[in-house]
């Protein structure tokens, strides 16, 4: 049986560690987006968009070379996480609106 303390840790619907078939880099990316501890090496340290590309710096490269893929897929991807999570649509279209600011002022 779960300690108690393991079920309190994933108390945010969208917690990266709910999910068993997310790829390393989104998992990655929705820690940063969550403001969670890294659950993958290496771990997203920023987010920046460029153009319709979300590029990220990690703790092993703090340069934002790492592309994630498109700011469309990321929605996409974002979106489908949080309704399989049940987070209600004003929480996904916060998360949607932090990816869209990311590196942007």
């Amino acid at each position: 049986m779960p300690d108690t303390e393991s079920r309190t840790a994933t108390t945010h619907p969208m917690d990266p560690r709910r999910g068993e078939s997310l790829s390393p880099m989104f998992a990655a990316f929705l820690c940063w987006l969550l403001e969670l501890p890294p659950v993958t090496e290496p771990a997203v340290t920023g987010v920046v968009i460029a153009g319709d590309s979300v590029l990220a710096a990690t703790n092993a490269d703090p340069f934002f070379n790492a592309h994630l893929g498109s700011l469309a897929e990321f929605e996409r991807n974002l979106r489908g996480w949080g309704e399989a999570c049940g987070a209600d649509a004003a929480m996904i279209e916060d998360l949607v609106t932090k990816l869209r600011s990311a590196g942007r002022t």
